[in-house]
């Protein structure tokens, strides 16, 4: 390295402005350092605190002394705000500078140049001023490492700095300043390292684990203190000058304010009581949760993953979340994350994880969720519209305010929030290389985070939830995984990713799991424990009946699927007593099998007979609407349900976490693995020895559950997919799983002996022998199965070239990699492929004058479309109610759109829901367009 100059001592110059958008004067660089610093002290005590990963001994000092290191490395983030490149933004305020001290106009400005990107340079000369390592290359420079992790708070990482540029970082870029420039750098860190008390450099670089732990520490800290209200209430007032004194006072005041800025950010920890499994749950647990109980808290001393196969209805749920005390109590752990594979599953979980944490914490803490759809649920999309319509601003660029006010207040809050239930694409999402990708790692590194249905998910999202795995083995966070249909090679994958990201190279071996049972592979040891294999408190036999059926528009031949669908019904239609399930594939399946039945039950009421009453629930419904249909499904068909004489027409939402219970099943044809999950919905709450609804089962539901395939054949009888279900199955496993059925005639299936042997048969590569198929369908079987294997090959690798490294990987040493990768990666590929493309749409209906309003009658203005400034929370909770999901691509070329008011461009989660125009046509009835498709709203079925 270069020799240089004694250092010049001078001391902070209060010009030199930090934040100055919306605010009444200009708020000092120092004083936002500051603030962050402080803020960053109270985010370790009141939450960070529980993280593994920054317990471990890696940053070689004490914890208190990390603590401050941490706190000064946050203040730092700013440092880049002292050149020339950023003071010109504000032309007032340079020519002042330059004014009274022509010295800062020796240096150029360069347009474009961020002050992020300047932090990242000129902090690997002041910390290795201040004793850090340094290095020749990027690779093993200690300063570079830290200052490349602070020059991401704005969400991603900066390109390595190159061996010539290390040796000058200064020098090798235009528009960073030298001289009056550096001396103010200079000033600024020795004031945030007094104050801080950091004093001790660190002698080794980080892992990447600690790496992202800490950037999002920052970014967090950074959002918090940048807040309006909070830098209004410490402006400096007159006289201030940025002396050794006003520093302090203003220094002490932050310190003092900062807890309290972090609680009312909702950031905490969980502290789960240690307390028996009926005070938790108000019931006995049975032979899995009882054995969890026994068992598991004497092998766990630290972290680890529990992997719970089991069949719906067995209490996986409860036995995940007692679990979830157990870890988070060996780990120090103070959060917990529950996973889904659907919004819809989210929104009955959350419900149930408050009830637990009612009982099981020992003091409050923020529950929230949050998923790609939040806003389907009414509940959640209006909590979190409110929560955005009545948020703070956040003061910094226009983009990152955005985002700032999404994590802090709108649709992603829930994943930093101690206790939160969601989506799994939103913790998938953290190893894509997405901006604030590193906040996804950071809210899951201190929780349990619990994995539910780790069966549903294709090739490119197992591909991921084995990355996943990976960070969180290595960040030391306990993981819960559950599932009903897993098949043995999945669970492997799974358990042995966790262990090598926890560092432990050798594989899980033959890891076969029990069903139904429990494994635990703990991570401080590298053991994975034997499997438990316990028995399942719904043992039963069920039978498949497969129906052969056409489509078309010919509904009155023979065999055609809605004349098979009513021949089902007779008996309910019969009888006094009863209540149908029929399962489709798609939402306009759906909305045509209960149009028909609608159509039937009008007929049956003009003969003068009383039809059952007919229900519809699928996802594209406004979110009021859909709630209301979930929770009279609920009171209906749950554990206490009155069952009324229905049919109930749904979609695959009805299969995961919803506990209801049917007396016949009628589906499409799914995946062997999604049937027996499905089939958890046929009467669910009987086993061998009783019946819960015994006295209201009706006579034709037979004397065991009864699940009716309707399987898709061509005229000629011969299999075949129907071309209106897309790709919504892999039409191998859809091949292979009407061949089993066949296989299986009337023969019962016992549940849970059967169910392991079941799925892994339709993954089998000796499928076609073991069915004894001939010629014509095993040629059948091996086109559709190469398609399929070469279709998860490439979801498989294109999951390898866009996903972020695992966390050993050495090239991580340059933390880019983080945030960019080889494939460019945008927000909409990401929610095409997580299969979370839905759109947030509102319809508004045009009435005379231009007044729009959001229902058909013109009862309920739309807010925000009459000129207003500002959405208020009742408004925001209104429009959420009126919130429909529709595929992405439907809001494409050719649809119909408004142009959204200011009002909602002003707030961050209604800024991306479009509003679709309703007019009145000469019919009387209100149509909007979508692409070239006249579309409508019925109450009774959705939009379609």
């Amino acid at each position: 390295m270069p020799e240089r100059d004694p250092v010049r001592v001078v001391g902070v110059d209060g010009r030199l402005w930090g934040k100055r958008a919306g605010l009444p004067g200009a708020y000092p660089v120092a004083c936002h350092l500051l603030d962050t610093a402080a803020i960053a002290g109270a985010l370790w005590d009141a939450w960070l605190a529980g993280t593994p990963a920054l317990r471990s001994d890696e940053l070689g000092v004490s914890r208190g002394e990390a603590r401050r290191l941490v706190g000064f490395w946050a203040g730092l983030h700013d440092v880049g705000k002292v050149s020339p490149s950023f003071q010109v933004l504000v032309d007032d305020l340079y020519e002042g500078l330059i004014s009274e001290s022509p010295e800062f106009a020796r240096d150029q400005p360069v347009k474009g140049l961020a002050h992020n990107e300047v932090s990242h340079w000129v902090l690997v000369t002041a910390l290795r001023e201040l004793g850090y390592p340094a290095a020749e290359s990027a690779r093993d420079d200690v300063a570079h490492q830290i200052a490349q992790m602070l020059g991401a708070h704005h969400g991603r990482f900066c390109p390595a700095l190159k061996r010539r540029e290390l040796r000058d970082p200064r020098g090798a870029r235009d528009g960073v300043g030298k001289g009056p420039w550096e001396e103010q750098c200079r000033a600024h860190v020795a004031v945030l390292q007094r104050l801080t008390g950091a004093s001790q450099a660190l002698s080794a670089r980080l892992s990447a684990p600690v790496a992202v732990v800490v950037t999002g520490l920052v970014i967090v800290a950074d959002w918090l203190a940048s807040q309006e209200s909070f830098i209004r209430a410490r402006m400096p007032g007159p006289g201030w000058s940025a002396s050794d004194q006003d520093l302090e006072a203003h220094w002490a005041q932050a310190v003092a304010d900062a807890p309290q800025v972090v609680r009312e950010a909702g950031l905490g920890q969980a502290d789960f009581r240690d307390r028996p499994f009926e005070e938790l749950f108000g019931f006995a647990p049975n032979a899995l949760q009882d054995s969890i109980v026994r068992e598991l808290p004497q092998l766990v001393g630290g972290p680890g993953l529990l992997l719970v196969t089991a069949p719906p209805g067995d209490g996986k749920t409860e036995a995940a979340l007692y679990a979830a005390g157990v870890l988070a109590r060996a780990c120090g752990v103070g959060g917990l994350g529950f996973s889904l594979p659907t919004m819809a599953t989210t929104d009955a979980m959350h419900r149930r994880v408050e009830r637990f944490a009612r009982r099981a914490l020992a003091r409050d803490a923020a529950l929230t969720r949050v998923h790609s759809m939040a806003w389907l649920s009414a509940a959640t999309a209006g909590e979190a519209a409110v929560s955005a319509a009545g948020g703070d601003v956040v003061v910094t660029e226009p983009g990152t305010s955005v985002e700032a006010a999404q994590w802090l207040r709108g649709s992603r809050r829930g994943l930093v929030a101690p206790l939160s239930t969601f989506t799994i694409d939103q913790g998938l999402t953290g190893v894509l290389p997405v901006r604030y990708g590193v906040l996804r790692l950071l809210a899951l590194a201190g929780k349990v985070m619990v994995v539910d249905e780790a069966h549903a998910y294709d090739a490119w999202m197992h591909a991921l939830l084995v990355r996943l795995l990976e960070w969180l083995g290595a960040l030391q966070a306990p993981v819960v995984l559950l599932s009903a249909t897993l098949t043995g090679e999945s669970a492997r994958s799974l358990v042995d990713a966790y262990m090598r990201g926890a560092g432990h190279s050798a594989p899980a071996g033959v890891l076969q799991p029990c069903y139904p049972g429990w494994v635990f592979a703990d991570a401080a040891t590298g053991i994975v424990h034997k499997p438990r294999a316990v028995r399942s408190e719904r043992e039963r036999e069920l039978r498949f009946d497969v129906r052969p059926v056409l489509r078309g528009p010919d509904t009155g031949r023979p065999g055609h699927r809605l004349g098979v669908v009513k021949e089902l019904l007779g008996p309910l239609v019969d009888d006094d007593q009863g209540c149908v399930l029929v399962c489709c594939t798609t939402v306009a399946e759906a909305q045509d099998t209960y149009a028909a039945l609608a159509d039937w039950f009008a007929q049956l009421q003009d003969d003068g007979r009383e039809p059952p009453e007919l229900r519809l629930l699928h996802s594209r419904f406004r979110t009021a609407d859909r709630a209301a249909v979930i929770g009279d499904c609920e009171a209906a068909f749950g554990k206490d349900g009155s069952r009324p004489r229905t049919v109930l027409v749904s979609t695959q939402i009805i299969e995961q976490s919803l506990d209801l219970d049917f007396d016949l099943l009628i589906t499409d044809l799914a995946p062997m693995a999604l049937l027996l999950q499905r089939a958890g919905r046929c009467q669910r709450h009987r086993d061998r020895e009783r019946d819960l609804h015994g006295d209201r089962r009706p006579a034709w539901a037979g004397a065991e559950p009864r699940v009716v395939v309707l399987d898709p054949v061509k005229a000629d009888g011969d299999f075949s997919v129907p071309a209106e279900w897309g790709t919504v199955y892999s039409e191998s496993l859809l091949r292979r799983t009407h061949l089993l059925l066949r296989k299986l005639g009337a023969s019962l299936v016992d549940v849970p002996r059967d169910v392991q042997g079941l799925v892994d048969a339709v993954y089998a590569e000796d499928f076609a022998r073991a069915v004894e198929l001939g010629a014509e369908s095993a040629s059948a079987v091996i086109r559709a199965d190469s398609e399929r294997i070469a279709e998860q090959a490439a979801h498989r690798q294109l999951a390898t070239l866009v996903g972020i490294d695992p966390p050993f990987e050495r090239r991580l040493h340059d933390l880019r990699r983080l945030s960019n990768t080889r494939v460019p990666v945008d927000e909409a590929m990401i929610a095409t492929r997580l299969g979370a493309d839905s759109a947030r749409l509102v319809c508004v209906y045009e009435h005379g004058g231009g007044r729009w309003t959001l229902d058909e009658q013109g009862l309920s203005p739309a807010p925000g479309l009459r000129g207003e400034a500002r959405v208020t929370a009742p408004e925001a909770r209104l429009i959420a109610e009126h919130m429909i999901p529709v595929p992405g691509p439907w809001l494409g070329e050719g649809t119909d759109l408004l142009e959204p008011p200011p009002a909602w461009i002003d707030n961050p989660v209604l800024r991306g829901w479009a509003l679709l125009p309703m007019r009145r046509s000469a019919d009387g009835l209100w149509h909007g367009r979508i692409r070239t498709a006249s579309v409508q709203y019925s109450k009774n079925l959705g939009l379609t």
